[in-house]
């Protein structure tokens, strides 16, 4: 089928969830089907990106939208119903790109990502929609909103109140929706098309370890510029880490991602702790540490650390709020805990446990292979699309 496929981001480099996942669904698709893309450009080298997706796609249509017109459109928003940011980020460019693709040629199917440019849907001619919301921004919002202080607390617990209503108005306007948790789907609600499609890791790059590992390595990866996994940073090292260095002197943390905040910059002054910011292989750091951890605070969605983690054989300790429906059991994939003694406990064990260890990251590595590969996951968003043409 030949697919129109929206973005709210250039999805390369893959880095943050929502672009690894358009890229990863461009990637797998395109072997099948022809598949256009729209997207706002990359923030830079765009040569370099560009290049880097051309061969998953038949064309590429760039919509730029400057920052002034941006933060413009917010002030229609006492006016609407639409959350704060589909205002910031859809643009009537994005409609009208849309438009002109569909005059100049016949597409099968509408694929639009995030809630943030749902709105390019409406006036469309009588095509398949399919949006694929990835998580609820509803629950993650409401989650953070209980970790900021007023007023910003105040404004994030309003936006979520928004998102989560607009959320439910989505199920009327598309013929199918996904995300990637039934957490997720849970918190939408139980809508006959509103789907379940997990996330995914590319197992011929996250390569299962086991020699070479460090001792007494703990590493936690994400961009370290979105709220979540900040924020579970500094928990982590300000009320775990700790902990487990009085049992474990040598024990050492990497903090691994982009974008790290000033906050999170300053992690680095601890003793044994270290803030990487950007690395280009973060399975090497997977690779050569004893144990991951997602210590999770807030978020939502379906964590691709977790997966990324076990697919490379590195055993893992979570928060219930890392897991995101994994179809995971404490003790089998990995090992969960939810206050900061717990958690310590947990590390402190797999630390020096290595049968466990090993147990662990046998039990993940093929969890990942039977349930969470990107060809798999693909090929259940490909069943949602015949969902939505019938």
């Amino acid at each position: 089928m030949k697919i129109l496929f929206i973005a709210s981001r250039f999805p390369y480099p893959p880095l943050q969830g929502d672009r690894a996942r358009g890229f990863h669904q461009l990637r797998i698709l395109s072997r099948r089907h022809p598949v256009t893309l729209i997207s706002p450009p990359p923030e830079k080298n765009l040569a370099e990106n560009l290049a880097a997706l051309q061969p998953y796609c038949h064309q590429v249509k760039l919509v730029a939208v400057p920052l002034w017109q941006r933060l413009g459109q917010l002030s229609y928003a006492p006016f609407t119903s639409w959350p704060l940011q589909t205002h910031y980020f859809f643009n009537p460019r994005f409609q009208q790109t849309a438009q002109s693709c569909l005059n100049a040629e016949s597409f099968d199917l509408l694929h639009v990502q995030l809630a943030r440019l749902a709105p390019v849907a409406t006036g469309l001619p009588n095509i398949p929609k399919v949006l694929d919301l990835i998580d609820a921004l509803s629950l993650n919002m409401a989650r953070r909103a209980q970790r900021e202080k007023p007023p910003l607390s105040w404004l994030i617990a309003f936006e979520a109140k928004r998102m989560a209503n607009y959320e439910r108005a989505l199920t009327h306007q598309y013929q199918q929706l996904v995300v990637s948790s039934p957490l997720d789907k849970a918190t939408i609600g139980d809508y006959a098309n509103l789907q379940v499609i997990p996330n995914g890791v590319d197992i011929d790059t996250y390569h299962f370890v086991t020699a070479g590992r460090a001792t007494t390595d703990i590493v936690f990866t994400g961009r370290m510029g979105y709220f979540p996994n900040a924020n579970a940073a500094i928990w982590f090292v300000n009320e775990v880490f700790p902990l487990i260095r009085q049992q474990v002197a040598q024990a050492r943390c990497f903090i691994v991602g982009a974008d790290p905040t000033p906050a999170v910059k300053q992690l680095s002054l601890r003793p044994g702790v270290t803030v990487t910011g950007y690395v280009a292989q973060v399975q090497e750091y997977l690779g050569r540490a004893t144990v991951a951890v997602a210590p999770m605070q807030a978020g939502s969605g379906m964590q691709f650390k977790v997966i990324e983690a076990m697919a490379c054989g590195t055993p893992v300790v979570a928060t219930p709020y890392a897991l995101g429906g994994i179809d995971v059991i404490d003790g089998e994939h990995l090992l969960v805990a939810s206050t900061a003694t717990d958690f310590a406990n947990q590390v402190i064990l797999l630390l020096n446990d290595t049968a466990l260890a090993h147990k662990l990251a046998l039990n993940g590595r093929q969890l990942v292979e039977t349930k969470y590969t990107w060809s798999q996951t693909v090929a259940q968003l490909e069943q949602v699309y015949l969902l939505a043409q019938s």
